[in-house]
């Protein structure tokens, strides 16, 4: 039986500013989830997107700003992503059924969102500890910042690449896993344990920064729950 084809179209921007269009056939979505040792988990490839607009079961969902590494044509690619994911999925749930709680099962309920600008990872390789992930949501008609975090804080690619050489593969498109909300963030933001008055915005925008070269891969997304 012959796989259907998730072919994806992104804007490949080299360091000097130029722009060529780069099609990308995904094989393979991994997802990091965990640090120590690193580990990643397999997620539907069809899950993966650049669109502005996700639809959710229900609101009570979240965004979290990562980077996202993709491998074609012999190259690494970069790029900014957001693993959306459903909050309801709790540790008793997966317990009543005599299963360990599954992080990648819970994120199977949402797409995982990408920016539609690539870089070349072998120019950011070599400052790779200055780069910057950072995510914002919509509260109340004004912006919020939910993570501002140095790249360093979370697995870098090259560990990622040693403890899983499949990743190397043609089409494997791997979302790196992230940081904390900021302490500035609303103590309400994303509580799914909050019986009333948990704030679970329709929006959320994420970046990659490259503060050595001066560039930016930004995107953003509304929620929109099915009803």
């Amino acid at each position: 039986m012959k796989l259907m084809q998730n072919v994806m179209e992104f804007d490949l921007v080299e360091k000097n500013g130029t722009r060529s269009k780069r099609t990308v056939d995904v094989k393979a979505l991994s997802l990091a989830v965990s640090l120590t040792p690193p580990k990643t988990r397999r997620k539907s490839r069809f899950l993966l997107t650049s669109e502005d607009v996700i639809e959710v079961e229900e609101a009570r969902t979240c965004g979290e700003a990562e980077y996202v590494a993709i491998m074609d044509k012999g190259d690494i690619l970069m790029t900014a992503g957001s693993d959306h994911l459903d909050l309801t999925l709790s540790a008793k749930s997966f317990e009543r059924v005599g299963m360990a709680r599954n992080p990648a099962k819970e994120k199977q309920l949402c797409p995982g969102v990408v920016a539609k600008e690539l870089w070349r990872y072998s120019d950011v390789k070599d400052h790779w500890s200055a780069l910057r992930l950072k995510s914002s949501v919509t509260i109340e008609g004004r912006r919020t910042l939910f993570q501002d975090f140095p790249i360093s804080q979370i697995v870098d690619l090259e560990t990622h690449l040693s403890a899983n050489p499949k990743l190397r593969e043609g089409g494997t498109v791997l979302f790196s896993g992230s940081a904390n909300q900021l302490p500035s963030a609303p103590p309400n933001l994303y509580n799914v344990d909050l019986a009333e008055g948990g704030i679970f915005p329709r929006d959320f925008h994420f970046e990659l920064m490259d503060p050595v070269l001066g560039r930016t891969i930004s995107h953003g997304y509304s929620v929109q729950v099915l009803e």
